[in-house]
């Protein structure tokens, strides 16, 4: 393998051609002229690769002897740099465009907005104008909490709004709520939906009565409908904000070691089903289910769009006997953590959303199944208004 430090230097690649080769190895090695990738591919050639120093140190001996080399290829720093020797503009160019595209880096170019599809897009444009967010502004001066604010107080059908800088695009993420504000036509207050830890407050009208960090349970005050104006006079309407929480989730599944495998006995019988129109004639007897599996052929003739069709079912049932055998452990895991996650889909909870994800593996008290027990924590909004 060709080190770093080599590169740096330089090597080149050269074929040596002619009889005494080992002769010339030999002279090498009391020089420590050292060869890298050394091929051999007939008697009196060798390809090898030798630092750029070492490749001036073998030319002397070559002179009495048969042996002839020649440069395949140049490899290494002072080889690439030399390209740009009588290439002066070429690595102006090159510089130039690394500085240019360094510059440009620390500007937003692209602007990318998603959710919220209840809100007028020329209302949206405009308040993200007013806001200075435009292709070409400075990364520096782009706030996104306050960006935020303004967009949750300016749409009071958004629950949520994310501003994301990623190199030079910025991306508005929406979320609007379940229930528009609007439909708030009497005072009320915004109650913990769920259990959390309080991780942003952010009020519209009303009064905060939790702060960040805080522990809050289902049914808890998060923001009163009752603030005062202005003019220090008390009112009460319905209150708006948005309360983010660390919420989390519990989804439990189950499954068996053990599973009831069917085993084909070789017995089998045969029924079938005439049917005409909606009549169904069976000839010959069924078999139970518990100990039979049944495979149908069906053919159909039609007689005509004016006459009734037929059609006929032969079902093949083949006797089995069911044998109990061990689930693997893995795929009985696999098979509980499955429909763990199914009960927390259930729940509301979207993988795409989960923050930390915790899972517990048990055995079940008759020791013939495995639970798994999956906690994942969700940052949401909590808040749910209620009317006094």
């Amino acid at each position: 393998m060709i080190s770093l430090w080599m590169w740096w230097y330089g090597y080149v690649t050269v074929r040596l051609r002619g009889p005494g080769l080992e002769r010339l190895l030999n002279k090498m090695a009391e020089l420590d002229i050292v060869l890298h990738k050394v091929e051999r591919p007939t008697v009196d050639v060798m390809l090898a690769r030798l630092k750029v120093k070492d490749f001036r140190r073998l030319r002397p001996l070559l002179w009495d002897s048969q042996i002839s080399v020649s440069i395949l290829d140049k490899h290494g720093a002072p080889f690439f740099f030399g390209k740009f020797r009588h290439r002066t503009f070429l690595a102006i160019g090159l510089l130039v465009s690394l500085a240019l595209m360094s510059y440009l880096s620390n500007f937003i170019w692209f602007i990318e907005v998603s959710g919220g599809e209840s809100i007028p897009t020329e209302a949206l444009k405009e308040v993200v104008a007013d806001l200075g967010l435009r292709s070409g502004v400075a990364r520096s001066v782009v706030q996104p909490r306050l960006i935020e604010g303004v967009l949750l107080k300016q749409f009071p059908t958004l629950a949520w709004a994310q501003v994301k800088m990623k190199g030079t695009r910025l991306e508005i993420v929406l979320t609007e709520r379940d229930q528009p504000q609007g439909e708030y036509t009497g005072p009320g207050n915004l109650y913990a939906a769920q259990d959390g830890v309080v991780t942003e407050v952010f009020v519209l009208r009303g009064t905060a009565k939790v702060r960040v960090s805080d522990t809050v349970r289902q049914g808890d005050l998060l923001v009163s409908g009752e603030y005062y104006d202005a003019h220090g006079r008390k009112q009460s309407g319905a209150a708006q904000g948005v309360v983010k929480a660390r919420v989390w989730y519990e989804g439990v599944g189950e499954a068996a070691l053990t599973r009831w495998e069917p085993i084909y006995t070789g017995k089998s019988h045969r029924q079938y089903l005439v049917t005409i129109g909606s009549i169904k004639i069976p000839l010959g007897r069924s078999a139970p289910k518990e100990t039979h599996i049944p495979s149908e052929r069906e053919w159909q003739l039609s007689l005509g769009r004016a006459m009734v069709p037929l059609r006929l079912t032969e079902i093949n049932y083949r006797e089995v006997e069911y044998q109990k055998v061990s689930v693997p452990r893995q795929e009985a895991e696999r098979i509980a953590l499955q429909l763990a996650w199914e009960s927390l889909l259930r729940q509301g909870v979207e993988r795409e959303q989960v923050r930390e994800e915790r899972q517990r593996v048990d055995f079940l008290a008759d020791g013939d199944g495995i639970r798994v027990t999956v906690q994942v924590e969700v940052l949401g909004d909590i808040g749910l208004f209620r009317t006094h």
